[in-house]
């Protein structure tokens, strides 16, 4: 039993969505139309601390090195496969796997052979405009 009623904590509720989030990844990913090139992103919640991204980096394609200045990135991948440069090695990445990558930390990402799933959080929240500092 609930000691507080659902409406005691509306003042806490700052974020977008504005309730718990169960997102089954598979439905989710089938439901999206992919561009020919690039990355798919979509912005699945989005609070002043931290926002979530739910994306696909089309086969073939590479999110160019770059760091944050302001923002940790914490991706984890879901499926597919590819390749994170980290430390200034390419790794293969695969679904199950995390990369934690802290700001002022040089970073890409690139799909040579297959569709790559990953979920990206950025903490604290990307400041207005981009936090991306393209090499």
């Amino acid at each position: 039993m609930l000691a507080y009623a659902p409406g005691d904590l509306k003042g806490l509720i700052d974020s977008t969505p504005n309730e718990s989030l169960l997102i089954e990844l598979a439905q989710h990913h089938a439901g999206r139309t992919l561009p020919d090139t690039g990355v798919d992103s979509h912005l699945a919640f989005d609070s002043p601390r931290t926002q979530m991204m739910l994306r696909t980096l089309v086969k073939g394609s590479t999110i160019a090195g770059h760091f944050h200045t302001v923002c940790d990135e914490v991706v984890i991948i879901t499926g597919g496969r590819g390749e994170i440069l980290i430390n200034g090695e390419w790794k293969p990445v695969r679904a199950g796997d995390v990369h934690v990558c802290p700001r002022g930390i040089v970073h890409s990402t690139r799909a040579p052979e297959a569709d790559l799933q990953f979920i990206s959080i950025f903490a604290p929240h990307l400041p207005t405009g981009t936090d991306i500092n393209w090499l």
